[in-house]
């Protein structure tokens, strides 16, 4: 007796997919460093939840850290994206996932800039924020508030060769 065959695969339209971009977060020291690459949809903002969450769990075990987050390509986000945001960081700051400050790198001119002031509000809530322009201006300031906390400076990563 003959084996039967599996349904043949019906092709399938391409669905369109939203724009998005890609998030990436690790950490270096006392420092969690985030590279972001933007237009963000709430799914991205979803994965970067679960991306940071793994890894604080590399933070040394005082829990007392300085963060660095590097937009490249676009601060473009949607509504819903906002809203992730918003929650995800709330959460890790119920959680006492708190930086003792963040440091934006995000060079000028990039598309969607004018959202910076408002999407450095949310994480204002519950840290210092400050803003560069460059890797080592960013570099710096986070140093500075690490020794303004009590807590040694961090040798900057060796820098990788961009994709």
């Amino acid at each position: 007796m003959a084996t039967p065959r599996p349904p043949l695969l019906t092709q399938r339209r391409p669905q369109p997919r939203s724009s998005f971009g890609r998030v990436s977060v690790g950490v270096v020291g006392r420092v969690m460093m985030s590279v972001a690459e933007g237009p963000f949809d709430a799914a991205l903002m979803a994965a970067a939840k679960r991306a940071i969450a793994l890894a604080g769990k590399r933070l040394p075990a005082d829990r007392r850290f300085g963060d660095m987050i590097e937009i490249r390509t676009s601060l473009q986000m949607d509504a819903n994206a906002v809203d992730q945001l918003r929650a995800s960081i709330d959460a890790f700051a119920s959680r006492g996932l708190v930086a003792v400050s963040t440091v934006f790198l995000v060079p000028p001119g990039l598309p969607g800039i004018e959202r910076l002031p408002a999407l450095m509000d949310i994480w204002r809530a519950s840290r210092p924020v400050r803003r560069a322009d460059t890797f080592d201006a960013a570099w710096a300031l986070v140093n500075a508030d690490l020794i303004a906390a009590g807590l040694p400076p961090q040798p900057a990563p060796t820098p990788r060769p961009r994709a």
